[in-house]
């Protein structure tokens, strides 16, 4: 077992105010700036390696990434047989969802919509965990989410898969968490098309609280949105862990024109994380889940 000496703690605290949570790393700052949009830093830690936090809160470390990332993607992606698909990823700057997406070859096309290009760049250099930005298949937009979106509703552009790998609603992403971006989306997704969202989730004494609502304004909780307004007129839930996460509890959440059952893959893949096993297991929701979250 590593030892770690008293002497060498630094502690950093990532803190959710709405819940007064804290979890704290002992970890050592390698990198960190001011963009135009956010604080970007990048620590060591000895056991879980480098972290990447936006504006104080923990996006993505080596120890945990794919997690994450493989079952963001593979359960949307492999829950239905497709013959080619067409995806959108908005957010995502660290790259690792994009690293999973273009695993598969029947990915035709990539659109990634990042606000803020040095966390691309600063995610390239210190962590390297990213997909390939060359792909033929990638479509890399430096700009605003929203925006984008708004302008690919007018224009008729729809995805197969569209992945909203969001920070908290602070800072650049507070954008997006919108009604309006919720009707966008809701226009830009095939009628046999899925939007996959996420958040972590904390448990408390009378009921449970998605972390959108507890950073945020409780009207900037997307999953609350798409439950309320039926904009997509079908929401369902899948959960995981991610241990760096602020409670670790996690889940996912597609919309969907169709209702369609995404619990059984229709191919099989072993990931560092994902399994076909994982794949199913991961629509086993806890009483508590349907209880207080509405699934």
């Amino acid at each position: 077992m590593t030892k770690i000496s008293e002497a060498s703690r630094n502690w950093w605290h990532e803190e959710t105010e709405g819940v007064a949570f804290t979890h704290a790393l002992d970890m050592k700052l390698l990198h960190s700036e001011q963009s135009p949009f956010q604080k970007i830093e990048v620590f060591e830690h000895e056991i879980f390696g480098r972290v990447l936090t936006l504006d104080d809160l923990v996006q993505v470390s080596h120890a945990d990434e794919f997690m994450y990332h493989e079952m963001a993607v593979h359960v949307p992606l492999l829950g239905r047989k497709r013959e080619k698909a067409e995806v959108l990823i908005v957010g995502g700057g660290d790259g690792g969802i994009l690293r999973e997406v273009l695993r598969h070859d029947f990915v035709t096309r990539v659109v990634m919509v990042e606000i803020d290009e040095r966390v691309i760049e600063v995610s390239k250099e210190y962590l390297g965990i990213n997909g390939d930005y060359s792909d033929p298949r990638v479509e890399l937009m430096i700009g605003d989410a929203a925006q984008y979106m708004r302008e690919a509703r007018a224009r008729g552009d729809l995805f197969d898969l569209i992945i909203l790998d969001l920070s908290e609603p602070v800072g650049p992403s507070s954008s997006v968490f919108t009604r309006t971006f919720c009707e966008d989306f809701s226009g830009c997704i095939k009628q046999e098309g899925v939007v996959l969202d996420s958040d972590s989730i904390f448990v408390g004494k009378d009921r449970a609280y998605f972390l959108q609502e507890l950073c945020g304004d409780k009207d900037q909780n997307l999953v609350s949105i798409m439950q309320r307004d039926r904009l997509l007129p079908h929401v369902a839930g899948y959960r995981s862990i991610v241990q760096l996460y602020p409670a670790a509890e996690f889940g996912f959440f597609l919309y969907s024109h169709d209702g369609y059952d995404y619990s059984e893959p229709v191919v099989s893949l072993t990931g560092r994380h994902y399994n076909a096993a994982l794949h199913k297991a991961a629509f086993a929701l806890p009483t508590w889940w349907k209880e207080n979250l509405g699934f």
